[in-house]
C-alpha cells in the first residue's frame, strides 16, 4: 500500500512539473508494487512442504521470483534511460509551485522508504527469505534514488531554470542505479538456481563435524540452497571395526550438532570405514625410516593410561657414539611430536652386527 500510494502520487507530481527524473522515479516505484505482488504469491508458494513432485520443497520459487524481478527491473531502467538521453539536448524549467510540492512528496517518500527498508531487511534476515531480501534491495534503491531525484529538483529550481538539464541527469541517476540493483539481485538469484555452494558453509560444517565423537575424517560436503532452506549430503569417516549400530549412532549426532548450530540445514550423512589406526610401532618404524634409521624391536606399554615406549636403533660398527646419540635423540622428539600420549621412551643404540629381529 506504501508502494502504491508513492507511485500515484509520485506520477502526478511528474504530470504537473513535466520532470522526467520524477516519472523515472515514479515507474522504479511502480516496478516496486509489482514486484511485492510478485514476492507475496512466491512467498505463499515457497511455503509449502516438500511433497512427490518437489521432494527439496519450493524454496526455489522465491530465488525464481527474484530473477523475474530483476528483469522488470532492467527493462524499466533501459527505458529511462533512453529517454533521459534522448530528452538531454532539450531541457526546460520547472514550474516553481509543482516543483515545490513535488519536494515535499519526495521528503515524505524518503521517510516511507527509511521505514519500508528497516522492516524487510529485518524480515529477511528472521525468516532467511531470498524473496524479502530482493523487496529489501529494491526499497533500498528507492531510497537513494528519491534522494538523487531531490537534489536534481533542488538545484534545478534554485538556479532558476539554469541548471534545467539537471532533471536529465537525475533521470540517468536514477536509470544507472536500477540497472546496478537489477544486475546485482540477478546474478545473487542465478547462483542459487544453478546450485552455487553458499560461501564458507562447507568450512563451518566441517568444523562442527569433526568435533563429534568417532568421526575421524570428513572427506566431501557438498551444500545448495533452496529458499530459506540450505541442503547438506556429508561423507565422514569412522573406525572400520565399529558395528553399523556405532555408525549410525555417529551420523545422528553429526545431524544434531548441525542443526543445533544451523536449524535451516537439511543434513544427510553417509558412513565410510576410515583407515585402520596405525600401531604404534609402525609409527616409530616410519619416523626413523624417514631419517635413514633401521629400528627393531619396539614395544610400548600402557600403565595408569601413560605409554612407555622403548626400542633399539642399528648403526654402523664404525660410527661414533655422539652421532648415535643426537640421531637418536632428534628421533625421540620426532617421536613426541607424532605421539604427545607417549610419557617416556627407552632407546638403545647397538652395531648393525648385533641386531636382532622385531
Amino acid at each position: 500500500m506504501a508502494s502504491l500510494a508513492m507511485t500515484l502520487l509520485k506520477l502526478l507530481m511528474a504530470l504537473l512539473t513535466g520532470s522526467l527524473a520524477i516519472l523515472s522515479d515514479a515507474l522504479h516505484n511502480a516496478v516496486d508494487v509489482l514486484a511485492t505482488i510478485i514476492t507475496l504469491i512466491a512467498v505463499h508458494i515457497s511455503d509449502r512442504p516438500a511433497d512427490q513432485t518437489h521432494n527439496y520443497g519450493h524454496g526455489k520459487v522465491e530465488n525464481l521470483s527474484a530473477f523475474a524481478e530483476s528483469i522488470i527491473l532492467a527493462l524499466t531502467a533501459l527505458w529511462i534511460l533512453w529517454r533521459a538521453i534522448m530528452d538531454f539536448g532539450h531541457p526546460h524549467a520547472l514550474p516553481t509551485v509543482p516543483t515545490i510540492f513535488a519536494i515535499v512528496v519526495l521528503c515524505a517518500a524518503i521517510g516511507v522508504d527509511i521505514w519500508r527498508t528497516m522492516q524487510l531487511v529485518a524480515s529477511a534476515k528472521k525468516f532467511g527469505s531470498e524473496a524479502l531480501r530482493a523487496s529489501s534491495v529494491h526499497f533500498r534503491m528507492d531510497l537513494i534514488s528519491a534522494a538523487v531525484v531531490l537534489i536534481a529538483l533542488l538545484m534545478s529550481l534554485l538556479s532558476h531554470g539554469r541548471l534545467a538539464w539537471m532533471d536529465n541527469v537525475g533521470a540517468l541517476a536514477v536509470a544507472i542505479l536500477m540497472i546496478g540493483a537489477a544486475i546485482r539481485l540477478a546474478m545473487h538469484s542465478v547462483d542459487v538456481l544453478v546450485d552455487r555452494a553458499p560461501e564458507g558453509v562447507d568450512k563451518q560444517l566441517q568444523d562442527i563435524i569433526r568435533r563429534v565423537p568417532g568421526v575421524r575424517d570428513v572427506p566431501r560436503i557438498r551444500v545448495r540452497q533452496g529458499g530459506n532452506r540450505r541442503f547438506v549430503d556429508t561423507t565422514i569417516r569412522v573406525n572400520p571395526t565399529a558395528t553399523l549400530e556405532e555408525g549410525h549412532r555417529i551420523a545422528t549426532s553429526v545431524e544434531l550438532a548441525v542443526s543445533s548450530e544451523h536449524s535451516s540445514i537439511d543434513i544427510t550423512v553417509h558412513v565410510e570405514p576410515g583407515d585402520a589406526e596405525p600401531s604404534l610401532a609402525a609409527i616409530v618404524r616410519s619416523l626413523a625410516e624417514a631419517m635413514g634409521l633401521a629400528v627393531h624391536a619396539v614395544h610400548a606399554h600402557t600403565i595408569n593410561e601413560r605409554v612407555y615406549l622403548s626400542f633399539h636403533a642399528e648403526f654402523g660398527a664404525d660410527i661414533t657414539v655422539a652421532y648415535a646419540h643426537g640421531k637418536v635423540t632428534e628421533l625421540e622428539k620426532r617421536i613426541r611430536m607424532r605421539l604427545p600420549q607417549v610419557a617416556e621412551i627407552a632407546s638403545h643404540i647397538e652395531p648393525v652386527s648385533a641386531g636382532a629381529e622385531s
